[in-house]
């Protein structure tokens, strides 16, 4: 059963949103950081990315000067998010401070980035979780069923399919049972999840390079590969060492890190379910504990391996030389499974209950990442709907569960949607780090309205939390310009470092503008669209912006 009264507002759809304060600060806090960097999922396929692509790269430097660059950041959404905390985060700033034409954009912004975030994860799962963790076990067992299951899960459209599509369906029925079992869901996993990977940061603190080379090599060669020595060698990165003074190594790698790490801001959108969400201490608590959980485990995780395996060695296996033949390291790489980290770990002792362990538990990772991007579109249609900017059907909420059952439904569609094409197009990846471009449109449009807040809405900035000065000055003009230039920053480094997001060529830089000239479009439309229909059903959208949305 579902509540659709009207209430007797005629602003909006009706005086209460339906939905509950159930979420604790802990759940919004883990749902922050395994949005923004799941630390087991980061360390095993994202931040080794640069050591190949850009030889050199410090993966530590760049991930501390990362989380410099989030702070400014992460202080403006806070204080936002304090100051009005309702369903819909960044729409409900900007609509009500700077205008509604521009809130649609940034929002839409954020949405498709989290879409395109959740159509990754739900990929993920088949393709760098599950397949990828059958092959490891096939591998260390001799179980050649496994490893033929594994290969399937990560090279055959159907089965990845199969596989993405599961865990959206997985999603959709936790989140139609409501924000306490979607947390609870969160939660467990990410406790299973973070497990393993420390069982790894054990394994790797008390391992030494001597087994690690002496396991590696007994099951290389087994499949015709070399020792350590002869795969370093193989991808000529012998003497290959970490330089934070070689700019053109860093900066790009401090681009991959951000595409995990900018979004420790991501509970705003979490706000209007949270309790005490007009805290701001509760609201920086959140986002920077989540922050500093993902950069320490990072750069401890990022050590531990090198001290084991050696920076020259993981700059020889994430070195893909052949293409198709998938061949790493010259070919002195045989093992039929990608250098990933927990697999790597898991051979400093070769010790098949260890083993299990370590990489069993990688499979926990892709659904707790998947809540945010998929919590946050969902949330973006209810309240655009609730506004009336969407057919009034998609404010609707189960009484029992109090979930926003149709807005659920209408997402997790179009998630699986996009997972369809993903599989069948090659431009994903790319489509992945455009991802980034979006919530940079998002940002930016909040960091405008961050820093004229206290002049446009004198009198709610004044009542606000946000109201906090800095040596007289207010906090929000300092950080809003800041935030600005990271992200701009940011942009840059796409269009410097064409690897990072064009497939290599600078001739496809208009990609950048066309596309986030493409969000500020479909945010018009939406926008524009939706007013001239509801004006011809006698309903003007401009009152609804001059006060905040009810909870």
């Amino acid at each position: 059963m579902a509540s659709t009264e009207a209430g007797g507002s005629q602003l909006f759809v009706r005086q209460s949103t339906g939905l509950v304060r159930e979420a604790s600060a802990l759940d919004a806090t883990i749902y922050n950081a395994v949005f923004s960097a799941p630390v087991g999922a980061t360390l095993a396929w994202g931040v080794f990315f640069a050591l190949s692509a850009f030889p050199g790269a410090d993966l530590v430097w760049a991930t501390i000067i990362s989380f410099v660059l989030n702070i400014p950041v992460l202080i403006m959404m806070a204080l936002l998010a304090s100051s009005m905390p309702r369903t819909g985060g960044d729409y409900v700033w900007v609509s009500r401070i700077l205008s509604p034409p521009l809130a649609t954009i940034s929002n839409f912004g954020a949405a498709l980035s989290a879409m395109i975030g959740a159509t990754f994860w739900a990929r993920y799962f088949p393709v760098f979780a599950l397949g990828p963790v059958l092959v490891v076990l096939g591998v260390i067992f001799g179980n050649d069923s496994l490893t033929s299951w594994g290969t399937s899960f990560q090279k055959d459209q159907l089965w990845i399919f199969i596989g993405g599509f599961a865990m959206i369906a997985l999603m959709t029925v936790i989140h139609i049972a409501g924000v306490r079992t979607t947390f609870r869901w969160q939660n467990v996993f990410w406790i299973i999840a973070s497990v393993g990977t420390f069982l790894a940061f054990v394994v790797l603190l008390i391992g030494s390079n001597a087994d690690f080379v002496k396991n590696f090599t007994a099951l290389n060669t087994k499949f015709g590969g070399g020792d350590a020595a002869a795969v370093i060698a193989g991808a000529k990165a012998q003497g290959a060492a970490p330089n934070v003074g070689n700019v053109d190594a860093t900066l790009p790698t401090v681009f991959a890190i951000m595409v995990f790490m900018m979004w420790n801001w991501w509970s705003v959108y979490l706000a209007g379910e949270l309790r005490s969400a007009a805290n701001r201490g509760r609201q920086l608590s959140i986002m920077f504990g989540a922050l500093i959980w993902d950069v320490v485990f990072i750069v401890i995780g990022v050590l531990l391996l090198f001290k084991v395996t050696g920076y020259d060695f993981m700059v020889a296996v994430n070195t893909v030389t052949d293409a198709a033949s998938g061949a790493i390291a010259g070919g002195a790489y045989a093992i039929p499974s990608g250098p990933w980290y927990h697999f790597m770990a898991s051979l400093v002792f070769n010790i098949p209950v260890v083993t299990i362990l370590i990489v069993g538990s990688f499979l926990f990772w892709s659904l707790p990442a998947m809540v945010g991007n998929t919590f946050m579109p969902i949330r973006t249609v209810f309240a655009w709907a609730f506004d009336r900017l969407l057919p009034e059907k998609f404010t609707e909420v189960n009484t029992r569960t109090h979930s926003p059952v149709p807005a659920i439904l209408l997402v997790m569609g179009l998630v699986t949607l996009m997972l369809a094409w993903s599989i069948l197009s090659t431009d994903f990846a790319t489509w992945l780090a455009l991802g980034v471009l979006a919530g940079v449109v998002c940002v930016v449009i909040v960091g405008v309205a961050a820093f004229v807040f206290p002049d446009r809405r004198p009198d709610l900035y004044r009542a606000s939390p946000a109201n906090v000065s800095w040596g007289g000055i207010p906090v929000l003009k300092i950080v809003a310009p800041l935030s600005i230039l990271v992200m701009l920053f940011l942009t840059y480094l796409t269009i410097r470092y064409p690897a990072l997001a064009l497939y290599g060529d600078a001739k496809n830089v208009w990609w950048i503008p066309a596309f986030m000239g493409g969000i500020v479009v479909i945010g018009l439309v939406v926008y524009y669209g939706a007013r001239m229909i509801r004006r011809s059903q006698g309903v003007d959208l401009d009152l609804v912006y001059r006060e905040l949305p009810p909870e």
